[in-house]
């Protein structure tokens, strides 16, 4: 029987933070992923960056993680991973006030943000729309990274610093003893005994550890990406990763070849816009529609068009589809399962998994190790309890 301090279930992102946090505080780790790191939804992340969100323990989080991303180089030689294009978002006046407030909180965060009037905006993006903005946020030091080099410098930093990782290595239980965790088996039939685990497996949350009598209040929803061909010129015609928060949509240059336009219903910025359709549940993550077909990519491109009228003399690729685990109150939940001593969950990204990824794996092994951050108080599961 193999024998580690702990095991990390799970290599997206935030597992992958975990283990190269765990195995960098000395930890004895083993990684059991069911595929290969980011081959789930990690992989199919737009995997934008930025620090802008309406919650301080988000924005905190972010800002951290984009940190860890910036820093991928010079903590495991892989090289960069993000792509500083900057962020820039828009809103209307209803939204203004609140966006306002949040822009000088995040500041005292620590990140580079500020406030652009409706006029300074048409500076910078001239070919623009401004129907509906009354004020623009522009986040310079941000823009997009790429999901599966990120994770793989995270998993090979672990490794690296001694962590075992196994791939194609599904877990089938975890055992216990007296309500703690003893060990975890895989399908396989590999027993590694262990005092921890964190559970990082996203949109298998649910079904892995309602197996275990957990009752996790989140569902799965898929989330649809338009692929937009503009050989030459998507950084002229998209400068920057963007949100529109008027319209609804958001975007990102994917190198200066293609734009990836996907809807955007508010979330992490306080209010869920109801004016779109929700997403698509899905049952099991296994088995979705990965593929975005032309008409889905049209209803996508109705919302953003409006904005940025040069979408629609481009040529549109099939897109693709990714799934995102969704809490009640569009947060994660990061937590120790009640009633099961050493077991630590991360799920519920809600979307906003990639960018906070590494800096949620950090502090769960923190919390793993002994030293709880003051900001997961926020994430507690016990919170739709109070509800």
């Amino acid at each position: 029987m193999a024998v580690s301090d702990i095991v990390v279930i799970g290599a997206g992102i935030a597992g992958s933070g975990a283990a190269f946090r765990l195995a960098s505080l000395g930890a004895k780790v083993t990684v059991v992923e069911r595929a290969f790191p980011a081959s789930g939804p990690t992989g199919r992340s737009s995997a934008i960056t930025h620090a802008f969100y309406m919650m301080p323990e988000l924005s905190q989080l972010a800002i951290r993680g984009c940190e860890l991303l910036a820093q991928m180089p010079e903590l495991t030689g892989h090289p960069r991973c993000i792509t500083q294009v900057g962020m820039m978002w828009v809103m209307n006046a209803k939204a203004k006030p609140a966006w306002e407030a949040a822009v000088e909180r995040i500041r005292t965060e620590g990140a580079r943000i500020e406030t652009l009037s409706p006029a300074e905006f048409h500076k910078r993006a001239r070919h623009f729309a401004m129907d509906d903005i009354a004020m623009a946020v522009w986040e310079a030091d941000y823009g997009y990274a790429d999901p599966h080099g990120a994770t793989a410098a995270l998993i090979d930093g672990a490794k690296a610093r001694g962590a075992r990782v196994l791939n194609n290595s599904v877990a089938k239980q975890i055992h216990l003893v007296g309500g703690k965790v003893a060990g975890v088996e895989t399908e396989a039939g590999e027993q590694i005994a262990c005092d921890r685990v964190v559970s990082a497996v996203g949109v298998w949350s649910k079904r892995f550890l309602g197996n275990h009598g957990i009752d996790l209040p989140v569902h799965i929803e898929r989330h649809p990406m338009a692929v937009i061909d503009a050989p030459g010129e998507a950084l002229k015609i998209m400068p920057f990763s963007w949100c529109d928060d008027a319209m609804l949509h958001y975007a990102r240059p994917d190198g200066d070849s293609r734009i990836l336009v996907g809807t955007w219903a508010g979330g992490g910025t306080g209010v869920r816009h109801g004016e779109l359709e929700r997403p698509r549940f899905v049952a099991e993550p296994e088995h979705y529609d990965e593929v975005v077909d032309l008409d889905e990519s049209a209803e996508i491109l109705r919302h953003a068009v409006p904005r940025v009228p040069a979408l629609e003399r481009l040529g549109v690729r099939k897109g693709y589809a990714g799934l995102y685990d969704m809490s009640p109150d569009d947060n994660p939940i990061i937590d120790q399962a009640p009633g099961i001593e050493g077991l630590y969950l991360v799920c519920g990204s809600s979307g906003h998994g990639f960018k906070l990824g590494p800096a949620v794996g950090e502090a769960v092994a923190d919390w793993a190790m002994g030293n709880k951050p003051k900001l997961l108080d926020a994430f507690s599961l016990q919170r739709f309890a109070k509800a």
